[in-house]
């Protein structure tokens, strides 16, 4: 870029204009004064180029120049054509130097831009960073994104971000136009041409496109230069369209009315369409990723919740658990990171973290498939029928017996096997009673045969629940069917890779008593501790279990207390916020 020479008004430059004009340099007769008031030579519009300030010795505005790094020169009349040369060579290599330097600043900030742009899947907070990014790298006023999208078979353009202001981070305007020529943006999206103007209120009548002038009505801004690019993407096919508007000497320079900005606003140039067109490729190709992630997240959306319903269709009795869980874990999560004080302070977890553990809350019960499905809606001891036929055995019985006393005995009995047949009665393999009915015989065809046999017993005698060991133990293999099923899935090439892991250790407790592999403290991470909390909770309070009634929530709290902290099981820490942020209340 050539240097510029500013004079006063009142300083001719004589018969070395036409040495200024050979050599390219810019001219400005311009008022020092006001330079001095308003802050420098970009109040003024001038190109971003080294100066030359010429001003007689006795000019009392000259104070802004300590402010200028760009002044390379300071010249006093009258001039010579040897000085006002050596100034014009010192004042290109600056340039020269300083345009290096640019360069190679563009790049860096285009890599770093890259990075941030790669990293960032949210579309909308990606749509605001790439219109400003654009602003800043071109030192443009104003710029808007527009995306094309199809609507109900037809292509339109969306309207998506505006930005107006160096303090201005965008808004989102999601407005459906349609997709013509008749607009600037609509022109370079349908195109895919680029298009810069350097009068947005002079464009020529012969031109497809107009300019709307209804936003600066409205709001007395002056739209002057404008530049357009097409956002393609690795295909080559267009995708929307970046515009900026009104290049300014710098960036933070604010407009302070549509004069102020006939005087200093200048047109874009090669060079600013070189580093727009490099922004909006990458743009593009972060915008394609960010949709490709957000279909990959309502992929797995629908996976999931498909797998969800295919453990309630088997597992009736627990519907909606999976959900409850998945909410409350989540509400564990996000009551932790608005914690800025404490042991807790420290923990935090990101948009993908807690997404991660919603996936592995939905699908903890997965391995459920793989279970009998007796097991699941086992609400009592014995298995479906077996208690009919014990109860024909003792009708027999009873039917033989030779004396009252020994069919009241018999009835008697038969209530205790019928008691000992509920999960809330613990029997015990000690009780006489029911170790006396295997010793019991009576007569089927002539021979003799035990009224209870000694697995009707084992069963019977179940400590806790209805599940016998055996049963008990299936149920539990449900834990790791869950992982090997979930493991089959590719997490790992989504930000969600912990899925599997996280449902793997839901009935892990930190005394190391939890099943299957026995974790214990450290190993077992806070996503899959606030997972079991909500799991214990719900499973306490859920009112739909064949073998318990549930119990009030306060009841649940207690138990895990009691039962879970004051045992080492779970984190008391994380119960605390569950209770005290009243977590488990119906949102």
């Amino acid at each position: 870029m050539a240097p510029i020479v500013l004079h006063p008004h009142d300083v001719p430059l004589g018969d070395l204009a036409d040495l200024l004009a050979s050599a390219g340099v810019t001219v400005l007769a311009v008022d020092f004064a006001r330079l001095h008031e308003r802050g420098g030579i970009a109040s003024v519009g001038a190109p971003p180029a080294s100066a030359i300030v010429v001003a007689a010795p006795d000019e009392p505005a000259l104070a802004w120049i300590e402010r200028e790094p760009g002044v390379a020169a300071v010249l006093h009349p009258p001039l010579t054509r040897a000085s006002l040369l050596s100034a014009i060579r010192t004042a290109s290599h600056l340039d020269a130097v300083r345009s290096a330097e640019r360069s190679a600043h563009e790049g860096d900030d285009l890599l770093a831009i890259a990075r941030a742009l790669s990293s960032t899947r949210d579309l909308g907070v990606l749509q605001r960073m790439i219109v400003r990014k654009a602003r800043e790298l071109t030192s443009a006023d104003a710029g808007s994104l527009y995306v094309i999208e199809e609507h109900d078979g037809e292509r339109r353009l969306r309207f998506a971000v505006a930005q107006t202001g160096p303090n201005d981070d965008g808004r989102m305007m999601d407005l459906l136009l349609p997709l013509s020529t008749t607009s600037i943006a609509g022109y370079v999206a349908v195109t895919a041409d680029t298009v810069r103007i350097d009068d947005a209120y002079a464009i020529p009548p012969q031109a497809p496109y107009r300019f709307n002038r209804a936003f600066d009505d409205s709001n007395r801004y002056r739209t002057k230069s404008i530049l357009c690019v097409p956002m393609r993407n690795v295909n080559g096919d267009t995708i929307g369209a970046i515009q900026l508007i009104n290049h300014k000497p710098s960036f933070e320079t604010v407009l302070e009315s549509p004069e102020h900005t006939e005087e200093i606003v200048s047109a874009f140039d090669d060079h600013q369409e070189t580093v727009l067109s490099a922004l909006a490729s990458q743009a593009a190709v972060a915008m394609e990723n960010a949709r490709l992630v957000d279909a990959i997240q309502n992929l797995f959306e629908r996976f999931v919740r498909a797998s969800v319903k295919a453990i309630e269709v088997r597992d009736k009795s627990t519907q909606g658990h999976s959900e409850r869980v998945a909410a409350l874990t989540v509400a564990q999560a996000e009551a932790i990171n608005g914690i800025e004080t404490g042991e807790l302070a420290d923990l935090h977890f990101t948009a993908d973290q807690i997404r991660e553990v919603r996936y592995a809350a939905l699908l903890h019960d997965f391995g459920k498939v793989a279970v009998p499905e007796y097991i699941f809606g086992k609400s009592k001891k014995l298995p479906d029928g077996r208690l009919d036929a014990i109860r024909l055995r003792f009708l027999l019985a009873i039917e033989q017996a030779g004396s009252e006393a020994e069919r009241a005995e018999l009835r008697a009995l038969l209530e205790k096997v019928v008691g000992a047949n509920e999960p809330n009665v613990v029997g015990s393999a000690g009780d006489e009673a029911l170790r006396a009915a295997i010793e019991r015989r009576y007569r089927d065809l002539d021979e003799p045969r035990a009224l209870l046999d000694q697995n009707e017993y084992e069963y019977l005698t179940i400590p806790r629940g209805s599940l016998s060991d055996d049963e008990r133990a299936r149920m539990q293999e449900h834990v790791t069917q869950s992982f090997l099923f979930l493991r089959e899935i590719p997490w790992t090439e989504t930000p969600w890779r912990a899925v599997a892991e996280l449902a793997y250790g839901h009935h892990e407790h930190l005394d190391g008593t939890g099943y299957p592999r026995k974790l214990a403290g450290a190993e077992i991470v806070p996503q899959v501790r606030m997972m079991t909390i909500s799991d214990v909770f719900d499973a306490l309070t859920a009112s739909d279990r064949p073998y318990k009634k549930g119990m009030s929530a306060e009841r649940a709290l207690d138990i895990l207390q009691k039962e879970f902290v004051d045992r080492g099981k779970v984190d008391g820490r994380l119960l605390d916020v569950f209770i005290d942020r009243k977590l488990y209340l119906p949102a």
